[in-house]
């Protein structure tokens, strides 16, 4: 039996391989992961077309299911399993509900808070009129963006003028505005399975996603036994999203913000696992493999997941690290300083840079979340400013 996977993730190949299953990726970027593996390059994992006629070139006809842990190939798997009979939601209207943040905030009822999103059309860039639709600040993005990608938050003329100047576009229906949200950004995941969660976590970023084109670090971790009672709104928050956009069996990860009187707004749900290195730390607090839930539910089959009886012994979390401005800085500057689960920071001759920014990895536990994010709060302080 061969999985299709659009994208490449580690976590699939591991999965794949605890259930005696052949992997084929089809990708867009090129990762020293795919060394040994069955894979075919495109130029955009969002152009279904494209998949296809790669697909039908190989693997052909011998597939079972189609997965994949990004955003941008949600359209093209509708279209695989469309085209070769695979179990999983073939409905390209419903994928766009998951994918296209104008389509997704209509689609739910007032019952949801959301922010106001609207398109933005190159012809009409009208800082005066947007403004009073949606506030003196508003955020402005791609409409099917993912990982905060050239999301910015706009609060004049000149400023929107300089973002269309740095990112072009001429579809009107490619670019969102909305209103700005004041709040924490957490995040909930789990596995939604005939209609209701049979698994969840709610975690939280360190700083808003968007922040890190201003510096702020990109850093992820679950909540505690402290934070129960937000945990448990997120969770029934995520629950009335997912109804409301009929969401087909899928692993999802849902954004929301928490306004400072506590009422919870959606930000964006995709029917797909979360990003970075959320799926690993959760693994490693809970117990939980998305990678090979998210197989599970594209095969048709009930997917595996831990009871939620007890409380973890540690949490874990994660922090993207960017080049320090300290060239001196090392990985064993690192390891002086802090007690780390995990540490990938190359040397500035292996350097690379990914999403956000990244060059490398830490990740690290504690007791508390309150604990967590103060040592992630103190790596990331460390690694910009050392």
């Amino acid at each position: 039996m061969t999985i299709v996977c659009l994208g490449y993730r580690a976590g699939f190949v591991e999965a794949a391989r605890r259930r005696n299953l052949d992997l084929h990726f089809v990708v867009d970027k090129l990762k020293p992961g795919l060394s040994g593996l069955s894979y075919t390059r495109v130029a955009d994992l969002a152009d279904g077309e494209e998949v296809l006629r790669a697909v039908t070139e190989y693997p052909g006809g011998d597939i079972s299911a189609v997965v994949t842990g990004h955003e941008h190939p949600m359209f093209a798997a509708t279209v695989l399993r469309s085209v070769f009979g695979l179990p999983g939601d073939t409905d390209p209207a419903r994928t766009l509900r998951f994918r296209d943040k104008r389509i997704q905030k209509r689609a739910v009822s007032p019952a949801i808070p959301t922010a106001a999103c609207v398109y933005l059309k190159p012809s009409e860039p009208d800082y005066a009129a947007l403004a009073e639709r949606l506030g003196a600040t508003f955020v402005v993005k791609p409409a099917d963006g993912f990982g905060s990608q050239a999301t910015e938050a706009v609060h004049s003329q000149a400023e929107l003028d300089d973002y269309l100047r740095r990112h072009p576009f001429v579809s009107d229906v490619r670019t969102v505005a909305e209103s700005f949200v004041e709040g924490r950004e957490i995040h909930v995941d789990g596995v939604w399975w005939e209609g209701r969660p049979v698994w969840a976590a709610v975690s939280s970023y360190l700083d808003p996603l968007m922040g890190w084109t201003r510096g702020k670090a990109v850093a992820d971790a679950p909540l505690g036994p402290a934070e129960s009672e937000l945990a448990d709104r997120a969770t029934r928050f995520a629950s009335d999203v997912l109804r409301e956009l009929d969401a087909p069996d899928t692993v999802f990860h849902l954004e929301a913000f928490v306004r400072p009187d506590g009422e919870l707004v959606l930000g964006e749900v995709g029917a797909r696992p979360a990003g970075a290195l959320t799926p690993e730390i959760l693994r490693m607090t809970y117990g939980v493999d998305l990678y090979g839930a998210t197989i599970d539910v594209a095969l048709g089959r009930a997917p595996e997941v831990p009871g939620q009886d007890s409380e973890p012994a540690d949490l874990f979390g994660w922090i993207y690290l960017v080049r320090s401005p300290d060239p001196a800085l090392t990985e064993d500057s690192f390891r002086d300083r802090f007690e780390l689960v995990e540490l990938d920071y190359p040397a500035p001759e292996n350097d690379r840079q990914g999403i956000y920014g990244r060059c490398g990895h830490a990740i690290v536990k504690a007791a508390t979340h309150k604990e967590l994010m103060h040592e992630l709060r103190a790596i990331a302080d460390f690694n910009r400013s050392a």
